[in-house]
């Protein structure tokens, strides 16, 4: 069977009245670990992030060497 636009839109507004029943509660040990991970030197505000351009330049070099491989049937 092949969706429809409207199938689509059905399935946005279901979802959209699930969403209201869902309540995600923190703890306060979780809260005290973002802040304490937001508070690093290396996430501030002009902190030198130049050590991530390196990584994604490796990232980006290994997937240049990739090949399409056909599937098997």
């Amino acid at each position: 069977m092949k969706p429809s636009l409207e199938d689509g839109l059905r399935a946005l507004r279901e979802a959209t009245e699930l969403s209201k029943s869902i309540r995600i509660e923190l703890t306060v040990d979780y809260l005290e670990l973002i802040a304490a991970v937001e508070a690093l030197p290396q996430n501030q505000p002009g902190a030198d992030k130049s050590g991530r351009w390196r990584g994604s330049r490796a990232y980006w070099n290994f997937v240049a060497r990739g090949r399409i491989v056909e599937p098997r049937p």
